[in-house]
């Protein structure tokens, strides 16, 4: 590294200059001048000239931070190589920020491209600032946010032909509003309602009450419904033939979001607030007009399925969405979330043609999905792992005789339909996992009494459960009573947190990769069992430790922080890291041939943002586990 000129503490208008210079960039723009003044004190000027190299793995922990006054630094790989992501660093930004709040050496190598003068701040500085502005925490852990947003815009170039140039799914409803909402007082009569419909040439019209609040819609299916019932008395007033309490979203969510709730709710029409006040109607015509793919077409075709052919091809409709989405650089969240939602439609629709089939009377059942299905979280190649719950009179054994051939049938026609059969025997179909809902809470409390290795590897199975299709109350039932028998018992709760403490994310002293495998998959990590499982283990026992009711792994952790009060910035960080792993493993998947199905790679292959970014990413897992063994007292 080139020495810096030798500099005595800075005279008061040369600290005044340095904070002015400061406060022109972020975070230091969103800071208080009592928490800028110790860093414009602290900080030195140091020259380097052209290709001087700065900082770098040779010089050993970062001790200080560098923050770029004029010229431009680039950043190389660790033996000297240009960098392939062109990272450069202008006025304003500062380097190597992660490697010196973690304490260790930097694994790039920081250059001068230009004549370099930066500011120079020691690490005790830096570390203060932490610990008392807000603005510089935020920016800290915001980093892998802005870091992800890069990274999906170099997946849709790398799609090349394949991408969509504009992302329309992921634009705000309001940008697709196209006129303000039409509407009819609640005691209107049917008849008036039907006339606007026709004078505005429009498919649906909100019934709302004295104050404007709306109170349900009227669309042309419900005008097809009460017509076929018989029932249809124009006179009547509006009210008693709408569909009351529709589902809304705000206007700042995403057409995708609205895609999701109409294709998990099977409607065509939601309404769109702004402010608290209706805005307009969003309907499935003219949402899924903006894109070339259509999830209409996805959900019509899976709803008309009839037979294996039909059910088999709307499998292939939802795979070939699901690519067609990845190509468009939506997030793994984002996309994750409408697999998992179509993939419940068709498991439901084969459930439904099944059950037509089988004698089910007299039982109450409900169909359970589970691991990464229950979760939300599933990716383009998945096995099944599902359960039945159920309830009938007399001795269970009888009602499970009779339900098993059912689930064979399920299980097989989801195996015809993508979804392979589990190599562990997870599935309805096995006895085992057939049970009434007196024999599941003996089980599951038999797991939390003694958990042994196997019951903890089932729990970390079918805790995460959640009812697709059947008597969901059930389901709902049996959720809330594992939640009040784990919540308070530490015992149990410690022992998961041990075991979830076993799966290390691949990383060295130096924040370099540390690849394992054998065969073919050699000298590569994997991304499920060292990557997301990592998020998906720790966000189960702070959900199950703070009652927290739902199953998915941001929204644990999201709401485990909201009791435990942890910043929201650093949940976000975890989450996005979280779904950055989650990506990575989609698109292994959606290449095919890969080692491990997908879950393996070769970080050396990645580009180097992506290298950058999974680093980032498990240095947040290695954060999470820190959390976990800190709140249970683990080392």
């Amino acid at each position: 590294m080139a020495e810096a000129a030798p500099a005595a503490a800075p005279a008061p208008q040369i600290a005044r200059a340095t904070l002015d210079f400061l406060r022109r960039y972020p975070p230091f723009n969103e800071m208080e001048e009592g928490e800028l003044r110790p860093i414009a004190a602290a900080a030195r000027l140091g020259y380097y000239a052209r290709g001087t190299a700065v900082v770098g793995p040779e010089n050993g922990v970062v001790r200080t931070l560098y923050i770029v006054q004029r010229g431009l630094a680039r950043q190389d790989g660790s033996e000297g190589q240009a960098s392939r992501d062109g990272m450069q660093f202008g006025p304003g930004d500062m380097f190597p920020l992660n490697a010196l709040l973690g304490g260790r050496a930097t694994t790039s190598r920081y250059v001068a491209a230009e004549d370099l003068f930066c500011y120079e701040v020691d690490a005790s500085a830096i570390e203060q600032l932490m610990r008392s502005s807000p603005a510089f925490q935020r920016y800290a852990t915001r980093r892998m946010d802005a870091l992800l947003r890069r990274a999906r815009a170099a997946l849709r170039s790398a799609y090349g032909d394949e991408a969509i140039p504009d992302r329309p799914l992921m634009r705000p409803l309001s940008s697709a509003l196209k006129r303000s909402p039409v509407t009819c007082p609640v005691d209107t009569p049917l008849r008036e309602a039907l006339e606007v419909m026709t004078r505005q040439r429009i498919g649906s019209v909100v019934a709302v009450d004295a104050t404007g609040a709306p109170r349900g819609i009227f669309t042309e299916r419900d005008l097809v419904r009460h017509a076929a019932s018989g029932a249809l008395d124009v006179s009547r007033p509006l009210g008693e033939f709408m569909t009351p309490d529709p589902i809304s979203l705000p206007a700042t969510a995403t057409l995708y979001e609205a895609g999701v709730l109409m294709a998990r709710h099977g409607i065509r029409h939601l309404l769109v607030c702004d402010g608290g006040k209706l805005a307009g109607v969003i309907s499935e015509r003219s949402l899924f007009a903006l894109q070339r793919m259509s999830m209409r077409e996805v959900v019509t075709a899976i709803d008309l399925a009839d037979s294996l052919p039909a059910l088999q091809d709307a499998a292939g409709e939802i795979r070939g969405l699901a690519k067609t989405l990845l190509a468009q650089g939506v997030s793994a969240e984002a996309l994750t979330g409408l697999v998992s939602t179509l993939n419940d439609r068709l498991t439901a629709r084969i459930l439904t043609l099944e059950s037509g089939r089988h004698d089910l009377s007299g039982i109450r059942l409900c169909w359970l999905a589970l691991g990464s299905e229950g979760r939300h979280e599933q990716t383009i190649s998945t096995d099944q792992d599902n359960a039945i719950l159920f309830e009938a009179a007399g001795d269970p054994q009888a009602a499970r005789t009779r339900l098993l051939p059912f689930a064979k049938a399920v299980n097989l026609a989801l195996d015809a339909c993508g979804f392979p059969l589990c190599k562990g025997g997870i599935m309805a179909s096995n006895p085992a996992w057939c049970l009434s809902a007196g024999e599941w809470r003996a089980r599951f409390a038999d797991w939390v009494r003694n958990p042994l290795p196997e019951a903890l590897l089932n729990a970390s199975i079918f805790f995460d459960f959640r009812g697709v299709w059947g008597d969901v109350a059930l389901a709902e039932a049996l959720s809330a009573w594992l939640l009040a028998l784990t919540r308070e018992d530490q015992r149990f709760l410690r022992i998961m947190a041990e075991n979830a403490l076993v799966a290390r994310p691949p990383l060295g002293f130096f924040g370099d990769f540390q690849t394992s495998g054998e065969g073919e998959a050699r000298g590569t990590i994997d991304l499920k069992g060292q990557g997301t499982r990592v998020f998906t283990d720790a966000a189960r026992i702070l959900g199950l430790a703070s009652g927290a009711g739902v199953q998915n792994t941001a929204a644990r952790l999201r709401h485990a922080a909201a009791v435990r009060q942890v910043p929201a910035d650093e949940v976000e960080a975890m989450v996005d890291a979280f779904y950055f792993i989650l990506l990575l493993r989609l698109r292994q998947q959606h290449l095919g041939g890969a080692p491990g199905g997908g879950n393996r790679i070769d970080p050396r292959a990645l580009h180097e943002l992506d290298q950058r970014i999974l680093k980032e990413a498990f240095r947040q897992a290695r954060k999470l586990q820190k959390r976990l063994a800190l709140d249970y007292q683990l080392r």
